[in-house]
C-alpha cells in the first residue's frame, strides 16, 4: 500500500503544482491499486470456498484497519508540523 500512497501523492502534488500528468502515471496508479494486497484478499474472499470466508474477511478487515491507522498517524504527523 505504501507504493499506492506514494504514487497517489505524487499525482495530487503534480496537479496542485499545475503540472502535466502523463497517462502512463495514471495507469501506473491504477495498476498499483489492482495489485495491492487489499484487492488480492478481497478477490480471495469473493472467489474462495465458504469454509475460508471468515478467515479471509478477518484478513481483509485487519488490512483495512491498518490502512486507517496508518492514515491517522500520517494526519497527526502533518498536523504537528
Amino acid at each position: 500500500m505504501s507504493d499506492v500512497r506514494a504514487c497517489a501523492r505524487a499525482i495530487v502534488q503534480r496537479v496542485a503544482d499545475g503540472g502535466e500528468i502523463p497517462i502512463a502515471s495514471l495507469r501506473e496508479l491504477a495498476d498499483l491499486v489492482l495489485r495491492s494486497e487489499l484487492v488480492a484478499v478481497s478477490q480471495q474472499l469473493l472467489d474462495g470456498p465458504p469454509e475460508f470466508a471468515l478467515r479471509r474477511a478477518m484478513e481483509l478487515a485487519g488490512l483495512i484497519l491498518a490502512v486507517v491507522a496508518s492514515d491517522g498517524r500520517d494526519a497527526e504527523q502533518r498536523a504537528a508540523k
